[in-house]
């Protein structure tokens, strides 16, 4: 079960900041924290799932880069080398 969010003890600082915005806005405090909140969450997640996808990538390269030190490059093995050819 949820429990609930207890924001009273932000600081005075904060609050005004808060009233502030809310008065600019035209929109409420509860609302304008919501948002706030929403858009941290929203950069924290894509954050994360751009430091997932760097790691895979790096994982990759390096399996790339193994695989080139122990068998070199890939399309070698393809070529045909023949005294005919131009």
């Amino acid at each position: 079960m949820p429990s609930p969010l207890n924001i009273r003890d932000i600081g005075e600082a904060r609050k005004a900041a808060l009233e502030a915005e809310a008065k600019a806005t035209g929109a409420s405090i509860s609302d304008i924290v919501r948002d706030w909140i929403d858009a941290g969450l929203a950069r924290s997640r894509a954050e994360r799932a751009r430091a997932e996808w760097i790691a895979a990538a790096e994982a990759g390269l390096a399996d790339e880069a193994r695989h080139l030190d122990l068998n070199g490059p890939t399309l070698a093995r393809f070529r045909k080398i023949s005294a005919t050819s131009p």
